[in-house]
C-alpha cells in the first residue's frame, strides 16, 4: 500500500504537485478536476496540452512519483439524460489526460436516484464507459465519499449511497473499483472496519477525510432529523386494535434507542 495525497488544494498544478510530493517523500498523488464546460469536454487535447501532460508524466516518472488517480468532481445522476450527456465526454476527456500522465485510474461520484432502478440505469451505460476508458488503458473508480457539491448541504436535499447499493453496483459492473471513505461511514453510523472486509476485493483506494460530529445537534435532531414511525406493513390489519398495538410496540422499540 502506498501513501498518497490530493494535491489539488495546494494550488500548484500538476507539475507543482510532483515537486511537492517529492519534497515530502510521498510516492503518489491524486488530483481533482472541476466539471469541464461542454465545449472543452468534447475537445481533444491539442499538441501543446499533450506535451504539458506528457512532460508532467515524465517528471513524475523521473522523481518516482505516481499519479494514483485523477478525480472528476461531478456527481452523475444515471437516471437523468442531461447528466449522462454531460458526464460521458468529461470522464473520457479526463481519461485522455490520465493516459498522457501515465495515470491508470479516474474517479467520479454517483447520485442515488429516487427511482429504484437507478443502479440498473448506470449498469446499462457502464459497458460503453468501461470500453472507452479501457482504450486509453484507464480504469473507473467510484467515490463513496460525500460528493463535492453536497458537502455542507443538508441531508434533506440529498442522500448517500448505502452499502447494499455498493454491492449492487460492483456486482452489476465488473471491473468497477471503489474509493472507500471511513469518515463518511462514521457519520452515517456504519461500522467501517466491519464493513470494510465485505468490499475488500473491490476497494482500490482509501481516502482519509476529517469529520466532525456535532453531538448537540445529533442528540437534538439525529443524523436525518425526526424519526417517524410508519404503519404501512402489508401484514398489519387496518382495525383500531391492531394499529394501537403496533403503535405501542413501535414506541417501546424505538423509544429506548432515542435520547430524550
Amino acid at each position: 500500500m502506498k501513501l498518497c495525497f490530493d494535491a489539488t488544494k495546494f494550488g500548484c498544478g500538476l507539475d507543482g504537485a510532483i515537486e511537492l510530493a517529492n519534497a515530502k517523500s510521498i510516492k503518489a498523488v491524486e488530483f481533482s478536476f472541476a466539471p469541464f464546460a461542454p465545449a472543452k469536454a468534447n475537445k481533444k487535447a491539442d499538441d501543446k496540452e499533450k506535451k504539458y501532460f506528457q512532460a508532467a508524466g515524465q517528471a513524475a516518472l523521473e522523481k518516482d512519483v505516481e499519479f494514483a488517480c485523477l478525480n472528476l468532481d461531478f456527481c452523475l445522476d444515471a437516471g437523468d439524460k442531461k447528466s449522462v450527456k454531460e458526464f460521458l465526454p468529461m470522464i473520457e476527456k479526463l481519461a485522455d489526460v490520465a493516459g498522457n500522465l501515465g495515470c491508470k485510474k479516474v474517479s467520479f461520484f454517483l447520485k442515488p436516484h429516487s427511482d429504484d432502478n437507478w443502479v440498473e440505469k448506470f449498469a446499462e451505460l457502464y459497458p460503453a464507459l468501461q470500453t472507452s476508458l479501457a482504450a486509453l488503458n484507464v480504469s473507473p473508480l467510484l467515490r463513496l465519499s460525500t460528493p463535492t457539491e453536497y458537502r455542507g448541504v443538508s441531508l434533506k436535499k440529498w442522500r448517500a449511497m448505502d452499502p447494499q447499493e455498493w454491492r449492487s453496483l460492483i456486482s452489476s459492473c465488473p471491473g468497477l473499483g471503489l474509493i472507500y471513505s471511513p469518515a463518511d461511514c462514521l457519520w452515517q453510523g456504519i461500522e467501517y472496519l466491519a464493513n470494510l472486509s465485505a468490499f475488500a476485493t473491490a476497494i482500490d483506494h482509501v481516502v482519509a477525510h476529517d469529520v466532525e460530529i456535532n453531538r448537540t445537534i445529533l442528540s437534538d435532531s439525529g443524523t436525518f432529523g425526526p424519526l417517524s414511525m410508519q404503519f404501512d406493513d402489508e401484514f398489519l390489519g387496518d382495525d383500531e386494535l391492531s394499529l394501537d398495538q403496533a403503535l405501542d410496540e413501535s414506541k417501546r422499540h424505538f423509544g429506548r434507542l432515542l435520547r430524550g
